[in-house]
């Protein structure tokens, strides 16, 4: 997935992120632990997704959305239109699979009479890009993505696409995914979560990098996107877009084929690595993937000496989508042209930045790369 040149101005984003800590909550009974660590949203944000005119059969992930997407609104110098020229983009691995989880199981406790509707509703995928495009009224392409942890850049993607070739005048780009309890459950069976509760330090040099699996989160950010040059001033532009899927099952992760992937994407967007300002990865606190991660940091920098690095999973906890949070950060970035103060740096210390290149792996072995660009 790559776009050549810039591939759309960037005129609003906004995220919608956990608290800063994790939080210990009982785990469910069927599985007999004891409490689990998780980024859930703080009080404030509670609070966001319950306004005094919220549909009330709207899932948690759809008001995450929601809220998002306000935000952006609120302060986007061009706001899209309600109406056909605005497209609707939103990836999301999780959807609302807590509600479609609970009406399959009132349909089997309860019958077909007792199972609400409102549940079933929510159970469909796209139910989140649809309820963004009711809620704002916007009436262009509408699409949601599923695609694990590539489903916000494939939704980034498409969103370019569409005004890039002209399909839409501006397009709404949501990545989302709230905490599921089912997710909790099998990742803490698999062992990809942690049962400690302190918060994760990615990259971290010493005792605080030593920890096997991750701790969950949640969290949206969303953004309009307009075509190359439609903007006088835009915060960023995207330059590329990239994802690449698992090659098998259970893949091993080599830190030569990550650094030729991460390389791969440079050459083909025309940036050499000494052009960055500042290179943002999704290191997610588990040391067997930060290994992998701090191997490709270190080529880079073999490269670029001066290239600076930073990492933001501690103010997420690990989800697929937690990218488009790193999305949003890499656009205050260069729109600042300073380092966001949240996130923290583990290299370099970068004057003024104008480009910012993102890389995320999973350790299923999914693979994304995006440069965004002054």
């Amino acid at each position: 997935m790559t776009a050549k040149g810039y591939a759309a101005d960037i005129v609003a984003a906004s995220a919608l992120r956990p608290g800063s800590t994790p939080l210990l909550r009982p785990a469910p009974a069927a599985v007999a632990q004891g409490e689990w660590p998780a980024y859930r949203l703080d009080a404030a944000g509670e609070r966001s997704l319950s306004p005094p005119d919220r549909i009330k059969r709207l899932g948690r992930g759809q008001a995450m959305a929601i809220v998002a997407v306000k935000r952006a609104l609120d302060g986007c110098t061009a706001s899209p239109a309600r109406g056909s020229s605005t497209a609707v983009s939103v990836g999301t691995a999780w959807a609302e699979e807590g509600d479609e989880i609970t009406f399959l199981e009132n349909l089997i406790k309860l019958g077909e009479k007792g199972a609400k509707p409102a549940f079933f509703v929510n159970s469909v995928k796209n139910a989140l890009a649809s309820q963004l495009a009711l809620t704002f009224g916007y009436q262009g392409e509408n699409q949601t993505f599923a695609h694990d942890a590539l489903s916000f850049e494939s939704a980034l993607w498409q969103g370019a696409h569409l005004v890039r070739v002209g399909r839409a005048a501006h397009a709404v780009v949501c990545g989302v995914d709230a905490l599921i309890e089912l997710h909790e459950m099998q990742g803490h069976l698999l062992g990809f979560f942690a049962t400690r509760p302190a918060p994760l330090a990615p990259l971290a040099a010493g005792p605080a990098s030593v920890g096997q699996g991750t701790i969950p989160g949640e969290g949206a950010a969303a953004f309009v996107l307009t075509p190359p040059g439609a903007t006088a001033a835009p915060l960023a532009r995207l330059v590329s877009v990239r994802g690449r899927g698992p090659l098998q099952r259970a893949p091993a992760l080599a830190v030569r084929d990550e650094l030729a992937f991460v390389e791969q994407g440079l050459r083909e967007a025309s940036v050499e690595p000494d052009e960055l300002g500042l290179l943002l990865v999704g290191a997610n606190g588990d040391s067997a993937l930060d290994a992998v991660y701090a191997e490709v940091v270190q080529g880079l920098r073999a490269r670029a000496p001066g290239l600076a690095v930073g990492v933001y999973r501690h103010l997420t906890g690990d989800f697929p989508t937690a990218s488009a949070l790193g999305f949003e950060l890499a656009v205050r970035a260069v729109a600042s042209r300073t380092v966001p103060s949240e996130v923290r740096r583990v290299a370099g210390s970068p004057a003024n930045i104008e480009r910012v290149l993102l890389y995320h792996l999973a350790s299923a072995g999914y693979h994304s790369t995006a440069i965004v660009s002054a």
